[in-house]
């Protein structure tokens, strides 16, 4: 049995919808589990399935609302109960650790000692450094490696040491020198296909990718399997196909709400 495998609890970009949450994935490793982002709809299916006070750490990749807004009802959940769990690290890119903070002062009911710092209170907050050099120990066996990304905010390419196996993520990105060192040689490699077709200014400024450079990004990274995810709706099957067609040989997974993989290694 492979103990080593990724979950993908919501995949949607942007907002949730009657198909799946937006982003938010577990990574499980030799009994630890870890949660990779939290977009609308994430505790909903953590709940769902008796993980809220079963995680071992929470990596943000970003501060966008589709992955991160549910890490707010994340803390309420684990504080407003009979016995609450010890807090647990969540890391977001370095230079975002102050928004979490005013964020912390905005949702705080200070009248309730319980949930006064909902987030402090919940969550060792640590800022996770985007130098692609530094090995962060996020849980027993688990550790990563994050690079910067391109995008409209810090944003954080995520590549995680499974014992032998290495999974990786793109976070919201335009194609960059970080995307493809955190994916390269990666056994499984989640990668963003926001859009089916798009301006490439769009592209560029804003920094996402289109289903084609997702798969072009894998073969040039050559990766064990791909995953294709964060899609807005409106074209998944084409956007699927269009990523598998550029993948090459590379095997093609369409994201979906439910979906595990087991994190093999590919060579």
């Amino acid at each position: 049995m492979n103990d080593t495998t990724l979950t993908v609890l919501g995949f949607r970009a942007g907002r949730p919808d009657a198909d799946s949450a937006c982003s938010g994935y577990l990574v499980e490793h030799a009994g630890s589990t870890v949660l990779v982002d939290c977009g609308p709809g994430i505790v909903t299916e953590l709940v769902s399935r008796g993980l809220e006070h079963r995680l071992d750490g929470v990596v943000l990749t970003h501060l966008h609302q589709d992955h991160m807004f549910d890490v707010v009802p994340l803390a309420f959940t684990r504080l407003l109960t009979k016995t609450p769990p010890a807090r647990i690290p969540l890391w977001a890119p370095e230079d975002s650790i102050g928004t979490l903070a005013a964020l912390d002062e905005w949702v705080a009911v200070p009248t309730d000692p319980v949930v006064g710092r909902p987030l402090a209170t919940a969550f060792d907050i640590r800022p996770l450094e985007r130098d692609g050099r530094t090995e962060v120990a996020v849980a027993d066996g688990i550790t990563l490696t994050a690079f910067e990304a391109r995008h409209a905010v810090p944003s954080a390419s995520l590549r995680f040491a499974l014992g032998d196996r290495t999974l990786a993520f793109s976070s919201d990105t335009g194609w960059c020198d970080g995307v493809l060192a955190a994916a390269t040689g990666a056994d499984v490699f989640v990668c963003e296909a926001t859009y089916l077709d798009a301006d490439p200014a769009m592209l560029s400024e804003h920094g996402h990718l289109t289903a084609e450079l997702t798969g072009k990004l894998a073969a040039a990274a050559g990766v064990g399997r791909l995953v294709v995810s964060h899609l807005l709706g409106y074209d998944d099957a084409e956007s699927f196909e269009a990523a598998r067609a550029a993948a090459g040989a590379v095997p093609v997974t369409a994201a979906r709400a439910g979906l595990v993989v087991p994190v093999r290694a590919a060579r």
